[in-house]
């Protein structure tokens, strides 16, 4: 169950004792999905269950991984092996692969989902990245599965991470980008490109559309464009007020009017004043999001906007913890521009996972991943005493 690559200061590979007959993609974030191009650089008959979205979308961002990383792929060949096992399957279809399962939306992005083993003695959770609050484009994770055995996320474990809700949410925003284009600003907005970019799309349209934000035009840049375009195109998987506005209110916030893509190479026509840039990467790492903050870095009308979480170590934990340069392409530049932060996630917060599990009917067992260790710890100690819980370590191996 899913096949990732860890992507921070330092990019971490899973260690694979044996190559699966079947692997289950839960959705195409890289850290989820990027290890398949290391899998598939021959030809293999491995069966990878994902949902259409996840297929649509990990060719995106599988060829835009291959495309940068230092590893030698043969990016063609390595996707049509990728595309050629790929087995699509729908949310609630229990798929027999020699062990019965089925996928369950879990609230995330677009199309991805949580893993429920089917199995007589107790069916296995595998929850993986899943969020229990609605979004402009999802509905809340799939809750009240039964499981005896529970594997779950804890990004947002630690018992201070409360997220702000939608409402709060939208206050900031609108806060934010009304005040930086009543300065004739620039708003810079680091974002993931799957996700995080598409939703931020629709939350200013929609406040465009609303009146709260005086009209402004919205570049989007790297690979936030296509996903956009994959988002409308599967936007059956989306929640039924997102599809009952575009087919029936004919107000479909993907084609917006405000939306616009840079034309020039060295995107100066997206640089004027009064615009809002939404652009990859989400961390700083790299990508067009550089060339956009160098050139905006030293005016004090502009504002930097982190809508996502930095891991440790990169450029974007770094400004987020006080730094006041970073280096672009050799050069230091200084920050003189605003720095805000918009707590939005696609992840659950600490209520929102102890809420989850406390609606798995028959859990006994929690195994909790996917999360720094403070707050695994921290999750732990505040899930209900009736369950086993464990915080496995890398290499340790359990029977369930």
């Amino acid at each position: 169950m899913d096949y990732g690559v860890k992507i921070g200061a330092q990019e971490e590979y899973p260690t694979i004792k044996k190559v699966p007959k079947n692997i289950v993609i839960t959705h195409a974030h890289l850290d989820h999905a990027a290890y398949l191009p290391h899998l598939f650089r021959k030809e293999r008959k491995t069966n990878v269950y994902m949902t259409k979205p996840t297929r649509d979308l990990i060719q995106l961002m599988i060829a835009d991984y291959m495309r940068v990383s230092k590893n030698d792929f043969d990016n063609g060949k390595v996707l049509n092996n990728i595309l050629r096992n790929c087995r699509i399957t729908d949310y609630g279809t229990v798929v027999d692969a020699g062990v019965k399962f089925s996928l369950h939306n879990s609230g995330h992005i677009m199309g991805s989902a949580s893993v429920l083993v089917h199995n007589p003695k107790g069916n296995l959770l595998y929850t993986s990245d899943f969020s229990t609050r609605t979004s402009r484009i999802m509905d809340p994770a799939e809750m009240g599965l039964t499981a005896k055995t529970a594997i779950v996320e804890s990004t947002y474990g630690g018992k201070n991470d409360v997220l702000p809700s939608n409402k709060e949410l939208g206050e900031k925003l609108v806060k934010v980008v009304n005040g930086t284009l009543k300065k004739n600003g620039r708003l810079l907005i680091p974002s993931f490109a799957v996700g995080r970019g598409q939703e931020l799309v629709l939350m200013l349209d929609s406040y465009m559309r609303g009146g709260l934000i005086e009209p402004a035009p919205i570049y989007i840049d790297g690979m936030i464009k296509k996903a956009l375009h994959i988002f409308r195109h599967d936007v059956i998987y989306a929640k039924k007020e997102l599809q009952h506005s575009i087919l029936v209110s004919d107000v479909d916030p993907f084609k917006s009017r405000y939306v616009f893509v840079p034309q020039s190479r060295d995107r100066r026509d997206a640089i004027e004043e009064g615009s809002i840039i939404i652009t990859t990467s989400g961390m700083l790492k790299g990508g067009p999001v550089m060339t956009y903050l160098r050139e905006l870095a030293g005016d004090k009308r502009n504002t930097l906007m982190f809508v996502g979480y930095q891991a440790p170590g990169t450029p974007g934990r770094r400004i987020m913890d006080g730094e006041k340069s970073v280096r672009i392409r050799g050069q230091e530049v200084k920050l003189k521009m605003n720095i805000e932060t918009l707590k939005m996630s696609a992840h659950a917060d600490h209520n929102g996972l102890v809420q989850y599990l406390n609606n798995v009917k028959g859990l006994e067992k929690v195994f909790i991943v996917h999360g720094e260790e403070r707050k695994r710890k921290e999750l732990e100690e505040s899930l209900d005493k009736k369950y086993e819980v464990f915080l496995p370590k890398v290499g340790e191996e359990y029977e369930v």
